[in-house]
C-alpha cells in the first residue's frame, strides 16, 4: 500500500484506520493537502504523455521521416533507416581497416615501428568492427533490447577509449620530447584510456555530457603534448584528424534533431582516422 491509497483510506474513513495497517502518520501530516499534490501531478503526467504520444502519431513529411523524436533522459530510438545507415557507415571500413593494418606492421623495420603498427592497426580493425556489431544488434528485432546488446554498447563505447590511446602510441613510442620521457606520456594516456573504460562500465549510459567531457580531455590533452616533439613533421595531419572527431562530437549528441546524426559521426570518425593513419604511415613508419 503506497502513500497516496493511505491518503484515500483517510478521507474516506479516519486515522484510527490506518492503525489497522500499524501505519502511523505524524501528526504534521496534512492528508488532504498531500492527495491534491499527488493528483495533480498524475494528472500534469497524464496530460504530458498525452501530448508526447499525439506528437509521436503524427506523420512525418520531408526529412522527418528519416528520424524519431528526441529522447528525453532515456536512449534515442533511431529509425530503420538510421539503422540501416549506422550499420553501413562503419561495416563497409572493417576489411580496409584490417588491409590498413597488414600494410603498416609489414611496413615497419624495427622493434618499436612493429609494435606501433600492432597496436595502432588492431585498434582500427576493433574501432569499425565492434561499432558494426554494436549497431547490427540495434538493427535485429531479436537483439534490439537484449543482454547481448548492452553488453556490445559497452564495448563499443570502451573501444574508443583503446583507439584513442592507440593512436597516441606511434607518436609518443617513435617520437620523443626534450626534457620529457615520453614512455611516462604513453602510461598516462593509457592510464585515462583504463579509468574511461571504468566509468564506462560503471556509470555507462548515466550522465552522457560527462562521458563526452571525458572522450575530449582523453583525446585533446596527449595531442597539447605532441606540441612538444622534436620532430614537428605530421603535426598538421595529426590536427586535422583530431579536428574531424571534435566536429563530429556535435553530430554524435544530434540524434532526433538531425536526420542520419550519428551517421555523419560515423563519417567524421572515418576522416579523422584516415587522415592520422596517413601521418602514422607517412611520418612514423618509414622503411
Amino acid at each position: 500500500m503506497n502513500l497516496c491509497d493511505i491518503s484515500l483510506i483517510h478521507q474516506l474513513f479516519d486515522r484510527p484506520v490506518l492503525q489497522c495497517y500499524n501505519i502511523y502518520l505524524p501528526s504534521y501530516f496534512d492528508v488532504n493537502r498531500y492527495t491534491r499534490i499527488t493528483m495533480r501531478s498524475r494528472k500534469r503526467s497524464a496530460i504530458g504523455d498525452t501530448i508526447h504520444d499525439s506528437i509521436e502519431k503524427q506523420p512525418r513529411t520531408g526529412w522527418r521521416r528519416f528520424m524519431n523524436e528526441r529522447a528525453v533522459r532515456r536512449a534515442y530510438v533511431p529509425t530503420s533507416y538510421e539503422h540501416a545507415a549506422n550499420c553501413l557507415t562503419h561495416g563497409c571500413l572493417i576489411i580496409p581497416s584490417f588491409i590498413a593494418a597488414r600494410r603498416l606492421v609489414s611496413r615497419a623495420k624495427t622493434p618499436a615501428q612493429y609494435w606501433s603498427s600492432l597496436i595502432y592497426g588492431n585498434a582500427l580493425i576493433f574501432l569499425f568492427s565492434f561499432s558494426t556489431c554494436f549497431h547490427c544488434s540495434c538493427f535485429h528485432p531479436t537483439y534490439s533490447d537484449s543482454t547481448i546488446r548492452h553488453l556490445l554498447h559497452r564495448i563499443d563505447r570502451a573501444i574508443i577509449y583503446i583507439f584513442i590511446s592507440a593512436s597516441y602510441t606511434p607518436w609518443f613510442l617513435l617520437r620523443s620530447i626534450q626534457s620529457i620521457s615520453t614512455g611516462f606520456i604513453l602510461t598516462i594516456v593509457w592510464t585515462m584510456a583504463v579509468l574511461g573504460i571504468a566509468y564506462q562500465i560503471m556509470y555507462h549510459e548515466r550522465h552522457k555530457w560527462l562521458e563526452t567531457c571525458f572522450y575530449v580531455v582523453v583525446g585533446v590533452l596527449p595531442g597539447v603534448l605532441t606540441l612538444c616533439m622534436d620532430e614537428r613533421s605530421g603535426m598538421p595531419e595529426l590536427a586535422i584528424g583530431g579536428l574531424a572527431f571534435l566536429v563530429g562530437i556535435i553530430f554524435f549528441k544530434c540524434d532526433g534533431i538531425i536526420p542520419f546524426a550519428h551517421a555523419i559521426w560515423h563519417c567524421f570518425v572515418f576522416f579523422g582516422a584516415a587522415i592520422h593513419y596517413y601521418a602514422v604511415y607517412t611520418y612514423l613508419i618509414t622503411p
